[in-house]
């Protein structure tokens, strides 16, 4: 009998959302059963193993696959999410699951396509620094050799790096994005695809943060990613001249020049000791009246700035290898319902560039 592997059982499991006990379950087995195969400790019988797959929706062969599961705070890799607020346990680990499966099909389509970078994303320990991220925001813009002024297209930017920007819905609006970094192929970057512009933008600059600067997690790591994404997109230099006695019309003025939201420019403001605190709490009580908190003016909206690396990389195999889509499907050890699920736009006609 076949051994399977028992992480991408789990990984299916949890990208149900599914507890051990609500499986063994819906399986008809005993929850130490299913304990024992998941643990490695017994195999799993192939009628069984046919059951799961149709229960959890993956075809039997996602759970022979000698891919690697990684899981968060593991020293292998990076990959921390940025939240609105808490999000369950259960959830978390179902986009974790998520996030490995892309991962994986991920470097499968990388190997293969052998695409040859000009520059990279450097690794700049913050402590090396100082412990001070916007040091390293700083760094990385002269590493880049970026001129003076707003970042004209961040996700072009990580993707001429050498990283992968790639849309992915996580099912939950109060999660944002994650970033990952494992040897073997590039940083990439997961984010929510129903962003605004502006928030996508400052979203991937914090995620950049953490790529660059964050090796292991520590509590201070989301503050120093905030404030690397602040300096990432609004260099004090460039922009601290410009807050000075900032009012709302000045904030929407400056909002298309930098492409970061009013809110952040207000908070700008505040960090760089442009305006008191009393003025801070005024401009953010006359974002609050006038219902700009959640969603500023319509007509100040910065274009969402779209990926083309996934996209490239799929189509290549469609155009170039000849996949069809079924085939890719079975590449990737998927049903074609979700194969659809993660990748909803494969466009044969795409050219793959030579990044």
């Amino acid at each position: 009998m076949q051994q399977i592997n028992s992480r991408m059982l789990v990984l299916a499991r949890e990208a149900r959302e599914l507890t051990q006990s609500a499986l063994a379950q819906q399986l008809g087995v005993t929850q130490g059963t299913l304990s024992k195969i998941e643990g490695g400790v017994m195999g799993c019988p192939p009628d069984l193993i046919e059951k799961i797959g149709n229960t959890l929706e993956f075809p039997t062969e996602f759970f022979y696959g000698n891919d690697q599961v990684h899981g968060v705070g593991t020293e292998a890799h990076h990959c921390m999410y940025r939240k609105r607020a808490s999000v369950s346990a259960r959830t978390l680990k179902r986009i974790e699951a998520e996030v490995n499966i892309l991962r994986m099909n991920f470097s499968r389509m990388w190997d293969a396509a052998e695409v040859q970078t000009s520059t990279t994303i450097p690794l700049l320990p913050i402590s090396e620094y100082g412990n001070d991220a916007g040091e390293v925001a700083r760094a990385l813009r002269i590493y880049w050799q970026l001129p003076s002024g707003p970042i004209e297209n961040l996700v072009q930017l990580i993707e001429r790096a050498g990283g992968a920007v790639i849309p992915h819905d996580f099912g939950v609006e109060k999660v944002d994005a994650t970033s990952i970094r494992i040897p073997g192929i590039p940083p990439l970057f997961f984010y929510n695809p129903r962003m605004t512009g502006d928030r996508l933008r400052f979203t991937l600059a914090h995620e950049l943060g953490h790529i660059v600067m964050h090796e292991v997690p520590h509590p201070e790591i989301e503050d120093e990613a905030d404030t690397f994404a602040a300096e990432f997109l609004m260099p004090a230099r460039e922009i601290g001249p410009q807050l000075k006695n900032l009012t709302l019309p000045k904030a929407a003025q400056l909002k298309p020049f930098w492409k970061v939201s009013m809110a952040s420019i207000v908070y700008r403001a505040k960090s760089l000791g442009r305006i008191t605190d009393a003025q801070y709490r005024y401009l953010f009580y006359q974002l609050g009246a006038g219902n700009m908190r959640k969603r500023e003016p319509a007509s100040l909206d910065i274009p969402v700035e779209k990926p083309s690396m996934q996209r490239e990389l799929l189509a290549f195999f469609r155009s170039e290898l000849g996949y069809s889509v079924e085939e890719l499907a079975k590449l990737f050890r998927l049903t074609l319902k979700e194969f659809g699920r993660y990748y909803a736009d494969v466009n044969p006609d795409a050219r793959l560039r030579v990044v």
